[in-house]
């Protein structure tokens, strides 16, 4: 399960979304001059605030602002913008929803809950001569308790970058006070803990196997590929890593589960069908996150192949994977991705 932590409940039901429906209507006026204070994102340093603004247009209609760095950890020097930044400005555009329109307290936990990002133009993901700008359009589908408040929200919405719509994604997150969060941890927690707390130093794979060029990004160990389309792997957890623990947590985050997901579902397609990993890019991103996986037990992470299909919308082949990451046998994530060679 993968929650957003501010730094330092009522009868939560959860919702279904809908396939999201482009919005045509006229983009708000926003402002992509500074950044929203980080306590708005629940993020600690200025340089990992992406959002710039915020706007309602509409009953439950929102358009935010974000700029993109041509030059960050996670993007690496790629000639397109990274995943992973996209999945973290959706992100902050709903916390930042959750805060400036619906009045969540700042010290609330986020639980996502669910989510996917489909690109529909990968070009429009190519990094210019000028960071670039995006406007987030989300149409949450508030749950509220009886007394009107806002509980969490489904959502559907688009991407469009530098005006031209390249990604759609569906969510679900859950919007829980400090205090049920810490009774929600604690029972969660279980007893099954190592002893002393320490796990393994597990040595993390070469970067170009996992399709990654800097080090300090991979998140795997030494992916293990069958013949016959199956692949597994340990989580690698570093806790200094500037973006994917940009603040202390006390659980595995809902980002690095979709990276492990990716890197492994990278290195199995690479390695089945005779690919150079650096030219795989995720192309479709389905993640459901069914429990919090703890920090101090082992992960281990396999991933389904299947055979390759047409993907009409980018006109690429894709191959589609499954990816379960799991602790003492127990499912804590199932992501379903598309890896597709379009670089």
């Amino acid at each position: 399960m993968a929650e957003s932590n501010p730094v330092n409940d009522d009868n939560s039901t959860t919702t279904t979304t809908t396939t999201p429906v482009t919005d045509d209507s006229p983009v708000a006026d926003l402002s992509f001059d500074a950044t929203v204070p980080r306590k708005l994102v629940h993020r600690a340093a200025v340089a990992e605030v992406f959002v710039t603004d915020s706007a309602e247009t509409g009953p439950d209609r929102f358009d935010v602002a974000a700029q993109l760095p041509r030059a960050h950890v996670i993007g690496e020097s790629s000639a397109f913008y990274d995943l992973m930044l996209l999945v973290e400005v959706g992100r902050q555009s709903g916390v930042l929803i959750a805060h400036r329109h619906y009045d969540i307290e700042l010290d609330s936990a986020f639980i996502f809950r669910r989510l996917s990002m489909r690109v529909v133009d990968h070009d429009a993901l190519r990094v210019g001569p000028k960071p670039a700008h995006v406007v987030v359009r989300l149409r949450p589908v508030p749950v509220r308790n009886k007394a009107g408040r806002v509980q969490g929200f489904s959502y559907t919405g688009t991407f469009l970058i530098d005006g031209r719509l390249a990604v759609e994604a569906t969510g679900e997150l859950l919007f829980v006070r400090r205090a049920a969060w810490k009774v929600l941890r604690t029972r969660g927690r279980g007893a099954a803990l190592p002893a002393d707390g320490i796990l393994p130093r597990f040595v993390p794979a070469a970067p170009a196997s996992v399709g990654r060029q800097d080090a300090r990004n991979v998140v795997l160990t030494e992916p293990t590929v069958g013949t016959e389309g199956t692949a597994s792997a340990l989580l690698v957890v570093d806790l200094t890593h500037p973006h994917l623990f940009d603040h202390p947590l006390d659980h595995v985050p809902g980002n690095l589960e979709i990276e492990a997901a990716r890197q492994l579902a990278v290195a199995a397609v690479a390695r089945i069908n005779g690919m150079a990993p650096d030219s795989l890019v995720v192309t479709d991103v389905e993640a459901d996150f069914g429990d919090f996986a703890e920090l101090d037990r082992v992960t281990r992470v396999q991933a389904q192949l299947g055979q390759f299909l047409h993907d009409e919308r980018l006109g690429v082949l894709s191959v589609p994977a499954t990816v379960e990451l799991k602790q003492n046998d127990k499912v804590m994530a199932s992501i379903r991705l598309e890896v597709a060679q379009c670089r």
